[in-house]
């Protein structure tokens, strides 16, 4: 093989290092784009933060500047954090 740049080697190394579970590459990361994957290596350090916004960006299918707009905003601090009266008003699913 042959074509790849020095930046996107590095790129591949820090994936592989910050994905060392097989399953989970397979189920989530492989879901969403190399350019959101690049995105949130840069700008999440914490593995379980990563986890988040990876799981968040596959299932709500948001492109790469929101994606980029809600890890500067800290979604996984606030996340399930919201006041509701869900359980008081919906009826229960059967």
């Amino acid at each position: 093989m042959k074509g790849f740049s020095t930046r996107n080697l590095k790129y591949m190394r820090s994936f592989a290092k910050a994905w060392p579970d097989e399953e989970f590459v397979q189920q989530a990361v492989a879901q969403i784009p190399w350019g959101h994957n690049i995105r949130i290596l840069d700008k999440v350090k914490d593995p379980s933060h990563r986890r988040f916004y990876v799981e968040q960006t596959a299932l709500n299918g948001w492109s790469r500047n929101v994606l980029v707009v809600q890890i500067e905003r800290r979604l996984h601090e606030r996340h399930g954090q919201a006041i509701t009266n869900f359980d008081t008003t919906l009826p229960r699913p059967v």
